[in-house]
């Protein structure tokens, strides 16, 4: 008698260890050590990325913001504030969050953005400091 491929799948999971499951469980979710050579891999990518200025451009969507195409110091400046994350960065976390409020059956409300007269009052004061 021949089993259905599904039921072979279940006999064979039946005798997976607990650490089999789990590393199996941990590595379909991508949580898993990679080896030394796929880091390797990695790093080479990563390299080749950090020329391409289509992987480097700023995405933030403000251009009056002071620090607009100057990624490194924004990111320095939100460390230090410690208060939220650029722009840039925000719909790769704010993805993350909203599938695990999901889990537990509450949902995520985005914040208002800091208004763009904001950013056109800092433009006066600035051109009215130069004038003094």
């Amino acid at each position: 008698m021949l089993l259905e491929p599904n039921t072979m799948r279940n006999v064979r999971d039946q005798y997976k260890t607990e650490k089999e499951r789990f590393d199996e469980k941990y590595f379909d979710m991508g949580c898993y050590m990679r080896t030394k050579e796929e880091y390797y891999n990695l790093v080479l990518e990563n390299r080749s990325l950090a020329t391409d200025p289509q992987v480097t451009k700023c995405p933030c969507p403000n251009p009056l913001c002071d620090w607009h195409s100057k990624c490194k110091e924004c990111v320095a400046l939100h460390r230090y504030h410690n208060d939220h994350v650029p722009v840039c960065l925000q719909p790769i976390i704010s993805d993350k969050i909203t599938a695990l409020a999901a889990t537990v059956e509450m949902l995520t409300v985005k914040k208002e953005p800091t208004p763009i007269e904001y950013r056109h009052y800092v433009k006066e004061r600035d051109k009215q400091a130069e004038g003094k």
